[in-house]
């Protein structure tokens, strides 16, 4: 597993402060600073989830319908009973994730790939 850019920033801030042989605890560490760096060394890194809520419905909506290959997001809201702008807004990390591909641009169409056929929804 790769570090994450938080880390690398810590691991390097610590790299700087040893180099400058400055220590956390010296009296030339402003008060504020010592409780910020604290918070952001002991905050822990919450994985992200694979899909959001609406991702989910979205994805699934489309699992149950692939006798339909290409849909506009106001058809998508219809069936889910959402509005075009909350589908426009999930679908676009689907789309960045490869579960789905957008396909034309007037009108924007969506159809669901193969990895999104595939994937198993929890």
């Amino acid at each position: 597993m790769s570090m994450s850019k938080k880390q690398i920033f810590i691991d390097f801030i610590e790299t700087v402060m040893d180099a400058a042989n400055i220590d956390w605890d010296s009296d030339g560490v402003p008060e504020d600073a010592k409780v910020y760096w604290e918070a952001l060394c002991n905050k822990e890194e919450k994985e992200k989830p694979l899909f959001t809520d609406n991702g989910k419905l979205i994805l699934q909506y489309l699992k149950d319908h692939l006798e339909t290959t290409n849909w506009k997001a106001r058809d998508i809201a219809e069936g889910l009973f959402i509005s075009s702008r909350t589908v426009s807004g999930a679908i676009r990390k689907l789309v960045t994730d490869g579960f789905v591909e957008k396909l034309g641009q007037d009108p924007v169409v969506y159809s669901i790939t193969e990895k999104g056929k595939n994937i198993e929804i929890i």
